[in-house]
C-alpha cells in the first residue's frame, strides 16, 4: 500500500470528522440558545422588555453596530448574542439588525486582525496571549487556511481570536475579509433562532 496515499486518506478522514464535530457543536449551540431565550421569555419577559426598550430608545441600531465593533475587537467584551437578544426583545428589524451587527462585527474583526498583525508582535504580553491560543486555533489555520476564518465566522470557534491569530501569522487581509462576510450569515441564523425562542416563550 502506498504510504503517501494512506496518510492522505487518514488526513481526509480526520478533516471530515473534525468538520462534523464542529457542525454538531454549532447545532447544539443554536439549540441551547433557543432554549435559553425561551426560558428568559417565559420567566423574565417583563424586565427584558423594559431593558431592551431603554436600549432601543438610547442607542438603537448604532448601539448594535458599535457594540459589535467592541465585541469582536476586544474578546473580553460583551458577547454578540447579548446584542442579538436586545434586538429581538426590542422588536428591532431583523434585516437592519443583521446588517448593522454584521458590519460592526467585520469592522471589529478587522481591527483585531490589524492588532494581531502590527501591534501584538511588538509586546511580550501580546505574544504570550497569542501563544496561549495558538495550540487551539493555529491547527485550523494550517489545515483550512481561508476556510478557518469562515468556520470562525459561522461557528462557536472564537472569531475575534481567529482574527488575532491570522493577523499575527500574516494571512492576506482580503482573504480574511472575504471569510468575515459569513458573519452576516451567523447573525441571521442566531437572530431568527432567538426570535423563535422568544415568540414560543409567550
Amino acid at each position: 500500500m502506498n504510504p503517501t496515499k494512506s496518510s492522505h486518506s487518514k488526513s481526509s478522514l480526520s478533516t471530515k470528522q473534525e468538520l462534523k464535530k464542529i457542525l454538531i457543536q454549532t447545532a447544539i449551540s443554536i439549540v441551547i440558545v433557543v432554549g435559553i431565550v425561551f426560558a428568559l421569555a417565559y420567566f423574565f419577559r417583563k424586565p427584558l422588555l423594559g431593558l431592551s426598550a431603554v436600549f432601543v430608545e438610547l442607542f438603537g441600531f448604532f448601539g448594535l453596530f458599535f457594540g459589535m465593533i467592541l465585541s469582536d475587537s476586544l474578546p473580553a467584551f460583551i458577547p454578540p448574542d447579548a446584542f442579538l437578544m436586545l434586538a429581538v426583545t426590542g422588536n428591532m428589524s431583523g434585516l437592519f439588525t443583521i446588517f448593522w451587527m454584521g458590519t460592526g462585527s467585520i469592522i471589529g474583526g478587522s481591527l483585531a486582525y490589524l492588532i494581531g498583525r502590527y501591534l501584538i508582535p511588538r509586546f511580550h504580553l501580546g505574544r504570550q496571549m497569542v501563544l496561549h491560543y495558538e495550540d487551539r486555533l493555529l491547527p485550523y489555520v494550517r489545515r483550512y487556511g481561508f476556510w478557518a476564518v469562515v468556520l470562525a465566522a459561522l461557528t462557536p470557534i472564537p472569531y475575534s481570536w481567529m482574527a488575532y491569530t491570522v493577523g499575527t501569522f500574516k494571512m492576506k487581509y482580503r482573504l480574511f475579509l472575504l471569510g468575515s462576510f459569513f458573519r452576516f450569515v451567523r447573525m441571521a441564523v442566531y437572530f431568527y433562532a432567538m426570535l423563535a425562542g422568544w415568540v414560543s416563550g409567550v
